[in-house]
């Protein structure tokens, strides 16, 4: 069995790069709009396909590969642009869904830029069923006590997991039972080689990973 580091995937916040944070601010009547994104959740995809239209890349924000935004919130998905949806169609990436949306300008200088280089929204759930949970370990938060369980089904309310064996190596997922995005090290490896901008990564140390090998 072997240990795997994953590295948690977040937005820039510093001024020299976004500009502003957060880059995008939620269009008029936003809370009005049918098919908001309160339908995007962390266990499932939406039946019906969200709007996530008439985004607004506000005034003295910056262009970014990765955008970020106050709401829909960055837990359960991103804006990215094609550069970033085509570098990781070659990578293992597990229940994932691109949507469609359109972003205004606030600054008219912008409009043409936004124009050249459209931007979707990654929305990631859970990937729980590449978890072989016969071999994995969590702790139950209410007696504190390390346990192991056959299936999904037998562990207690609250826990936290230690130790989460992976049935496959994936490059770019949500955490099980957590809300970080999480790439490998050869998906940071070339985010950085291709300079994707807006991004920064830590290593992630909310429980262990290992694949059986």
């Amino acid at each position: 069995m072997r240990k795997i580091v994953y590295y948690r995937m977040k937005l820039s916040t510093e001024s020299e790069i976004v500009g502003t944070w957060p880059q995008l601010d939620v269009p008029k009547n936003y809370f009005k709009i049918i098919n908001n994104f309160e339908i995007l959740q962390f266990r499932e995809f939406p039946s019906v396909e969200p709007n996530l239209d008439n985004f607004i890349f506000k005034r003295g924000a910056k262009l970014t590969d990765l955008l970020s935004s106050y709401l829909p919130s960055t837990s359960v998905g991103v804006f990215v642009n094609q550069k970033f949806r085509d570098l990781i169609v070659n990578f293992n990436v597990k229940n994932f869904r691109f949507y469609n949306s359109s972003l205004i300008a606030a600054d008219k200088d912008f409009t043409k830029k936004l124009a050249e280089n459209p931007y979707f929204f990654l929305h990631l759930i859970y990937v729980n069923e590449i978890v072989d949970f016969s071999q994995s370990v969590f702790k139950d938060l209410k007696t504190g006590q390390l346990i192991e369980v056959n299936n999904e089904d037998q562990l207690p309310l609250f826990l936290s997991p230690k130790k989460l064996v992976l049935k496959e190596t994936l490059d770019l997922f949500r955490s099980p039972f957590d809300v970080d995005f999480l790439v490998s090290e050869s998906l940071k490896k070339a985010m950085e080689e291709a300079n994707i901008s807006g991004v920064w990564f830590e290593e992630f140390k909310g429980n262990e990973f290992y694949i059986e090998e």
